[in-house]
């Protein structure tokens, strides 16, 4: 692991990097000078006190002079970045006594350091000039600590090394010592770490110990998770009370770390700790450690760099079209571990056929066959353009209740010449009334038009409901050879589309040239995009020269909240955030007294008759909510009191990639096959035991990955189904998406829905109905939207994600938050991802 922690304060760190906490009785070694900076001041070898603390200072620590221009109080000292080897490596070194460990460690943590140094920046600020050029020179002190902070006065062992880099650079061009920035060098933080444990992991394999990947962590074999536990009490206890308080974010658990910090011990040498540690272990776990590290080393593995570089290219690009580069090459040696180098596989990415640019300052990849997908859908839309007749050019209005833009949208799409025709509309401007409008109008003329949205909810369930009764996903048009010939020669139309990547996108523009169809996309690029790679609606706007129909009079909303509403959706986040704190609607609350007023409030608010949806960007945060909820409702009785223990598959979300790597599996996780595949049909199900079978890793495009979690349901109790599926007895489709009230359950455990259909105790594909997140509420209408966004979730956030959560009620939307600045300035920002096309 790498951590890296700003330091703003000069007494602080001199005192946290004292002689005296850093030398005790041998868990902690000499520190010493490291980067080109410090060999410019004539730092060498050991680290003084003096020389640090004059630095700290921001004094030469040769001649006490001031170093850089400016030395305020609030300036930035430096950064710690601090490196952790996996547990298992701390163990080996500590109980066997291996020095080449930390040499092995020692090495990888200062190539790194290296690596880091060049990327050194400092700001230009002369004449009309403002922008940053790169120094390469850095000044750290490093210290290697061999233990953790004790608990109950013992510590763990816990191998790590703490590099305090100096916040000087020295800037050749101006002659002159100025601060750095080190903004980049953050940011590529996890490419670095990746380098770090690359390195590590190279060289225990080279020294004979055996590595194994475990997800994206790794260890050394053979060392029992027991030992592992019993070694983490640092850990465990730090868990356990963020979990107690309900702290998810990292930084609030490194200050929590800080806070429940004890004093080191300097009463116990190293050999005392040893006898310690060893009387903790049984014998099979003794006998265990001792055999590590004796075996032969391993020959490197045959085209191991170009096998970790096609996985890190697959895992990548299946939901981006263009990454940084270094994110490639961090997965590239992530999957690599213990058999690739980082400076081969930084050739690999360099010889290979990865697309790479400079873009905005930082460099950026992709591949030409994304680029090629990307082209074939802009050229398909482009080549289509005024090759058509209209649809129906003398179509008169129904609904002249409809407004003006309204009907200048429907014209422009009954009058295009085009083969793909674009309907851009905000969030509640009206599209559906629109789209009911422009079909009738369309098979007025004698077309059939056929409908569909990317997701069942929002084509089975709300495009259903609004008279659309054939709509279907754009998944089974894809598959389904009847449907297909169906619409020869007609019109596709494909409403929020915008949530369509450049993948799906190509292969309706495949089909729809395949059976002469022409194609309508209906949506908003703006709002939350496709979790598969490309924004395929904006990409067709912006490069393919579509005109779009476009609705911008929002509908849903009235008064102040609208004006807020369409603030957002215009950009003006600050304006419109600001307009619904004005209305008293975001409300900054504590965690726990946040969760009660929620529960609280979604209950008034549903007592009241009103349709209402809590939001949260994040499941972890929806999962708080949902309990408090429950707890509310209970409360009041209008949710049963005996709970019942069902089984739900949680998705783990893993890519392909992962998909077909045992590493990313555990013991107890579920396989269900989408489609039919050798040996194994669609809808089947299998459980992960102890290893996971090569042949079905190589079926890894067929099927999907759960994990099996207990879920307490009541009567009353509310419940969302998360994949499509069907009622125990076959006759009615459950739409991933949907939600349903629970009547009560049967005697053999199975839930029956107020609405008399029955769903098998072992279907799993449901949760608790009572929160979304926003990518699930896009689509959905209520009266009155709740969004709980604390500063836990504040990494999911984004304008996209804000814009779409508040704009789901027509009378009322709720914020919740525990800081409303943090809150405004982690939604400033939209998200938008960058194609291959925008690239070359």
């Amino acid at each position: 692991m790498l951590r890296i922690i700003q330091n703003r304060a000069a007494e602080s760190a001199k005192s946290y990097y004292s002689q005296a906490d850093y030398l005790s009785e041998g868990q902690e070694q000499i520190g010493c000078w490291g980067g080109k900076a410090a060999m410019m001041l004539g730092l060498n070898g050991q680290v003084t006190k003096v020389a640090f603390d004059r630095l700290c200072d921001n004094q030469h620590p040769r001649t006490g002079k001031q170093l850089t221009p400016r030395t305020r109080s609030d300036r930035t000292v430096g950064y710690d970045f601090n490196f952790h080897v996996p547990k298992g490596v701390s163990v080996a070194y500590a109980l066997n006594q291996d020095e080449r460990i930390v040499e092995a460690f020692r090495e990888a943590v200062d190539e790194t350091m290296n690596e880091l140094e060049r990327d050194m920046r400092t700001r230009v600020r002369r004449g009309w000039m403002n922008s940053e050029r790169i120094t390469g020179n850095l000044a750290w002190a490093e210290f290697i600590h061999h233990t953790a902070r004790p608990v109950d006065g013992i510590p763990d062992m816990h191998l790590h090394a703490h590099c305090f880099v100096f916040n000087q650079t020295f800037d050749e061009h101006e002659n002159r010592w100025k601060a750095g920035q080190f903004r980049e060098i953050k940011r590529d933080a996890p490419y670095f770490e990746a380098a770090f444990h690359a390195r590590l992991a190279k060289r225990l394999t080279e020294l004979g110990y055996q590595i194994e990947r475990k997800g994206r962590k790794w260890d050394i074999a053979a060392i029992p998770d027991s030992v592992k536990t019993k070694f983490s009490r640092r850990t465990g206890l730090i868990e356990e009370i963020a979990a107690e308080e309900g702290i998810l974010r990292a930084k609030d658990k490194d200050k929590l770390a800080a806070k429940t910090r004890e004093a080191k011990q300097s009463n116990l040498t190293m050999d005392e700790l040893r006898e310690v540690w060893r009387s903790w272990l049984t014998d099979d776990e003794r006998d265990a450690i001792g055999t590590v590290g004796r075996s032969q080393s391993d020959l490197p593995e045959q085209h191991a760099t170009a096998k970790a570089l096609e996985q890190a290219k697959l895992h990548c690009f299946e939901r981006e079209s263009v990454v940084p580069t270094r994110r490639l090459g961090a997965e590239a040696l992530q999957r690599g571990l213990g058999h690739v180098g980082v400076e081969e596989t930084l050739a690999a990415i360099d010889e290979s056929d990865v697309i790479k640019r400079d873009y905005r300052g930082r460099n950026m990849a992709t591949t030409p066959a994304v680029l090629a997908e990307e082209q074939a859908m802009i050229g398909f839309a482009r080549n289509g353009k005024d090759k058509s007749q209209p649809l129906n050019e003398n179509w008169k209005f129904k609904r002249d209740w409809l407004n003006k833009e309204q009907q200048t949208a429907i014209a422009h799409l009954l009058n295009s010449k085009d083969r793909v025709m674009l309907l851009r509309g905000g969030a509640g401007t009206g599209k559906t009334s629109l789209m009911a409008e422009a079909v009738e109008g369309i098979e007025a003329a004698g077309h059939s038009v056929f409908t569909f949205a990317p997701s069942a909810e929002a084509s089975r369930g709300v495009l259903q409901s609004e008279g659309f009764t054939g709509a279907t996903t754009v998944a089974e048009l894809l598959i389904n050879p009847e449907l297909q010939e169906a619409a020869r020669g007609e019109v596709i139309w494909i409403d929020e589309s915008g949530l369509l990547g450049t993948k799906t996108m190509k292969q309706v523009f495949d089909l729809a040239n395949r059976i002469d169809a022409r194609v309508v996309l209906s949506g908003d690029w703006k709002q939350h995009a496709s979790v598969e790679r490309g924004t395929a609606m904006r990409l067709l706007e912006q490069h393919a020269g579509l005109i779009p129909a476009e609705t911008k009079e929002i509908q849903r909303q009235k008064s102040r909240y609208k004006l807020a509403v369409a603030a957002i959706a215009t950009g003006g986040l600050i304006g419109g955030f600001e307009q619904l704190d004005r209305l008293g609607w975001i409300r900054e609350l504590e965690d726990s007294d946040r969760e009660q007023q929620i529960a609280k409030d979604y209950v008034t608010s549903i007592r009241k008759g009103l349709s209402t949806l809590v939001v949260s960007p994040t499941n972890a945060e929806g999962e708080q909510i949902t309990r408090a909820i429950r707890q509310e409702l209970r409360s009041r009785k209008m949710i049963g009191e005996q709970d019942h223990k069902l089984t739900r598959l949680q998705p783990k979300h893993l890519t392909e990639a992962e998909r077909g790597d045992a590493a990313f599996y555990e013991k107890g996780d579920v396989i269900v096959f989408q489609q039919n595949a050798t040996g194994h049909r669609k809808g089947e199900r299998m459980t992960i035991g102890d290893t996971v079978p090569d042949e079905l890793l190589e079926l890894a495009p067929r099927f999907a990955v759960f994990r099996a979690e207990e879920l307490q349901l009541a009567t009353k109790d509310r419940i969302r189904i998360t994949a499509n599926g069907k009622t125990k007895d076959g006759k009615h489709r459950l739409n991933n998406g949907s939600v349903y009230m629970i009547d009560r359950f049967t005697k053999s455990g199975d839930v029956r829905l107020t609405n008399g259909w029955i769903i098998d105790h072992n279907y799993g594909m449901f949760t608790s109905g009572y929160t979304s997140t926003s990518h699930s509420s896009q689509g959905k209408t209520v009266d009155h939207v709740i969004l709980s966004e604390s500063t836990n979730s504040l990494p999911a956030a984004s304008l996209e994600q804000f814009y779409v959560s508040v704009s789901r009620g027509q009378k009322k939307a709720t914020i919740y938050t525990d800081d409303k600045s943090e809150l405004k300035r982690a939604v400033r920002d939209a998200n938008v991802s960058l194609s291959a096309t925008e690239l070359q």
